[in-house]
Order: structure tokens, then sequence, then C-alpha cells
């Protein structure tokens, strides 16, 4: 035998297992490490070992995490896949693990209840289902430490398409009232999240009338007042002193791309499908103004696309789809999923630059032509 081989080893000699030194910590030491850790990574490391896999699928470790101030964003995508409002997925974006970019892994959410016509808002770690076709009064929560769904105090009206917003730990949910309930003094009701109750809010805007009542609105959050938008109508609402404003909607020429908006750090973005470009609205000139640079590298893509933006902690994310022929190149039966992340910048001058930091596909599978968002927002876990 050589210098440089080993010798052989005894066959009743088992090799030694080195000590493993994170499980044996104290639990709160172990807790307060994985607290640090990306939310996004601990699929991963409950694979590391049991004692991981119990505390990372429970509840503690989001508690922890609370208390410890060491919360992030993590943006939930809800998609639908059929008119009827059942078939519905969720997801989360996340990055790739081996390469650069964003992927939108699937939630496994049992008993997840219809959103079909419902108004979805969330708040803090908690996402709110509120109202809907099959069921017009319930609220539902979806639990994002467990993915559990739970049940709240249903509201007072019934509403089919609602629209609802957080404001200073309150839910304003307007619209998508039964004609057969007509009853303006609960057009708008609010719900109290401390003391988990339902109040109606009385609107004083002579622009309410019969019709507004049963149509669907959509509200916007801007500057702590609430936009709330149907048909070629507005009002603006401040909850903090309960005053009611016209709005004329021309002045804001969104009545078209309102459906795809956001709200990022208190500016309304949109997008505009005529001139292929996104714009923020600002309130001081009340005009529209491009986001510079922000749609340079996406123009090719985005023709003929359908656009959804959303906030993540800051920065921008869009959705677009991309048609995809069939064998034969006849006919288009499928769509691509496409995702772009733009970080947002405001210069001295007042303007607002967008730099597009990543975009590509964000799932591996063609989903069908009639596919809708049922969501997209973040959420603090």
């Amino acid at each position: 035998m050589s210098d440089d081989e080993e010798p052989p080893l005894k066959k009743n000699k088992l090799p030694v297992e080195e000590p493993t030194l994170i499980p044996s910590l104290p639990e709160e030491l172990i807790l307060s490490i994985l607290a640090r850790v990306s939310r996004l990574s601990y699929r991963s490391l409950s694979l590391v070992c049991k004692r991981f896999h119990s505390l990372l699928t429970s509840g503690e470790i989001y508690r922890f995490r609370s208390l410890s101030g060491y919360t992030e964003n993590c943006l939930y995508v809800c998609l639908r896949f059929s008119h009827t409002g059942r078939s519905h997925r969720w997801f989360m974006l996340r990055e790739k693990n081996k390469s650069s970019g964003y992927v939108l892994a699937p939630i496994p959410i049992s008993h997840s209840p219809s959103l079909h016509g419902s108004s979805i808002v969330a708040v803090g770690s908690k996402i709110y289902k509120i109202g809907g076709v099959m069921d017009g009064s319930s609220v539902s929560i979806l639990d994002c430490w467990s993915h559990r769904w739970l049940e709240a105090p249903s509201m007072q009206m019934e509403r089919d398409r609602p629209s609802a917003n957080l404001i200073d730990g309150k839910i304003y949910v307007t619209g998508g009232c039964h004609r057969g309930s007509y009853n303006p003094s609960k057009w708008m009701e609010v719900f109290d999240l401390k003391t988990e109750t339902w109040e109606p809010v009385l609107c004083r805007s002579d622009r309410l009338t019969f019709e507004s009542y049963h149509e669907r609105t959509n509200n916007l959050l801007v500057d702590g007042k609430l936009y709330i938008f149907w048909a070629d109508k507005g009002v603006v609402y401040n909850p903090k002193d309960d005053t009611w404003d016209s709005l004329e909607v021309p002045e804001m020429d969104m009545c078209l791309t309102l459906f795809y908006c956001c709200v990022i750090e208190n500016v309304l973005y949109d997008f505009f499908y005529e001139e292929l470009d996104i714009k923020w609205y600002d309130t001081k000139a009340r005009t529209w103004r491009s986001l510079l640079n922000g749609m340079r590298e996406l123009h090719k893509f985005v023709r003929h696309a359908s656009v959804t933006l959303a906030d993540y902690g800051g920065k921008m994310v869009m959705f677009w789809d991309e048609f995809v022929a069939s064998g034969d190149g006849l006919d288009f039966h499928k769509r691509m999923m496409w995702c772009a992340m733009i970080a947002l910048e405001r210069s001295d001058s007042g303007e607002i630059w967008g730099k597009v930091e990543w975009f590509g596909p964000v799932l591996p599978n063609q989903i069908p032509l009639e596919y809708a968002f049922e969501y997209v927002g973040s959420v603090k876990v």
C-alpha cells in the first residue's frame, strides 16, 4: 500500500457523526436566528432537520418576527383560470434559487372560499376577502403565517364586486349592493379592526344616485383620502374630518384603466395602453406625467398584452402576458406570464425615474386565455 492510499476501514467501526451545533441551542436563540432569515428561504431550511421544520411551520416564528421587527414584504398573487370563479390558485413571488430573477411559486392553500366578485385587501400579515358573487356579506381572512382561512364578522349589506381600502386601522367598503336592498346610508360601511365591528358611513355627496349605489366602484387611497370612482363620476372622502368632495373623472382621465393601476409610496401609477407608457399622477399640478425611462426596455413586450401593476416594498412590479401560438401557428389558446421589477427614484426636479432591474417569465407552464388576476399585493410576514 502506497503512502497516498488510505487504510481500509474496519468493518465494525461506524462513521462518527459530527455534532450539529444549531439544533442543540436553546429554542429562543434558534428563533432569533431564523427570524433574521428571509421568509422565502424557510421552505429549504425546513428540510435541514426535524426541529427546524417544527419551528418554521408553526406560528411561533412569525410572532417572533413581528415582535422583533424582522417582517418583510412578500408579494402574493391569486390567479383565476376560468370564468366560474372557483378555479383559482395562490402564488408568491420569490427569487430563483440558482439564477437571478423571480418566479411565482405555488402556495398550497386548502378550503379556499370563492373569490369571484370579492374585494381583497391586505392588513399586516392577513388578507381580507370581502363580499362576492357567492356570499355577498361574508368576510374571510387568509392568515399568511399558516396559510389557513378564518372567518370574520359579516358585513351589514350583501355586496357583489365591492371595493375596499385600509385607512388608519379601518377597512372602508363601497358599492356592489343588491338593488332590492337600496339604502343610501349603507352605500359605504367600515370595519374597525380593533373592535371587529361594522358600521355604516353616511354619504353626503349629491353625486350618489340610485344607479351608482349598485354599480361597481373602484377606490384609491392617495394623501390619506379615499378616491371613489364609478362610470363617469367620482367622489373624494376624507375619513379624518368626515367630508365629501366631488371629483371630475376626466380630470384624472383614468376611468378605463383604473383596474390596473397601483399606489406606491403615496403616488398613483397607471399603464396607458395607447401610448404603451407608465405614468404617475401629479396631485399638485393635476396632470399625468410619464415615468422616465421606465418602459424603455419593455415596449416590444407589452403591446397587445394585459398589464397589471403592483407595489412591492417601494418597487413596482409589472405583470403582463404573451400569446402563445398552437402547433400549427394558426390559433392562440394559451398565454405566458411575464414580470418586470422596476426601481423608482424621484429626482430633485420632481420627476420620477424608473429603472428596470429584471424582467422575464415567472411561470414555467402556459396559462389559459381566460385567466384573470384576483389579487396582487404585498403582505408583511
